[in-house]
């Protein structure tokens, strides 16, 4: 059984842990070191993306191929969903409100989940995968409804 005490102090060493300068030069370092890992993959992704454009460009086929343009279509996809990871996760990660950061997670989570509907294959994926990815979609719509409800009612 815990002691009165226990109840006392938890926010206590809470507050000394994440609200001292050193965890906060901590936490800024962990955004600088994510920033350079997204900006590398972002232009990796891009090369690989341009890459297969040329490819699509220099070929025969000219766009027609669906499978190419899928491909290069979801390269694009992604590099749009690191560059909106880049600008409104990691900013937001040494912000205050947690409620902030659950919003931009929740609006790369749509782009991801958008980016999944553009390039499924309805030939070859079976119907309760869709209906999956529909509930997932609701659920984030609906959720990021809801903070944007609760937002704008504290303001």
């Amino acid at each position: 059984m815990p002691k009165k005490n226990d109840t006392k102090t938890a926010p206590i060493v809470k507050r000394m842990i994440f609200g001292s300068p050193g965890y906060h030069h901590f936490e800024r370092l962990v955004v600088a070191v994510l920033t350079i890992m997204v900006a590398i993959s972002v232009v990796l992704t891009l090369a690989q993306s341009g890459v297969a454009l040329y490819h699509v460009v220099v070929s025969d086929t000219h766009m027609i191929d669906h499978d190419a343009f899928i491909k290069v279509f979801g390269t694009f996809m992604t590099v749009l969903i690191a560059l909106e990871f880049n600008h409104t996760v990691l900013p937001d990660i040494t912000s205050k409100s947690a409620l902030v950061k659950v919003r931009s997670v929740l609006l790369v989570a749509l782009l991801a989940l958008a980016r999944k509907v553009v390039l499924v294959d309805f030939k070859e994926v079976q119907y309760t995968s869709m209906v999956g990815l529909a509930v997932l979609i609701v659920a984030v719509a609906a959720t990021y409804w809801v903070i944007q409800k609760d937002e704008t009612v504290k303001s």
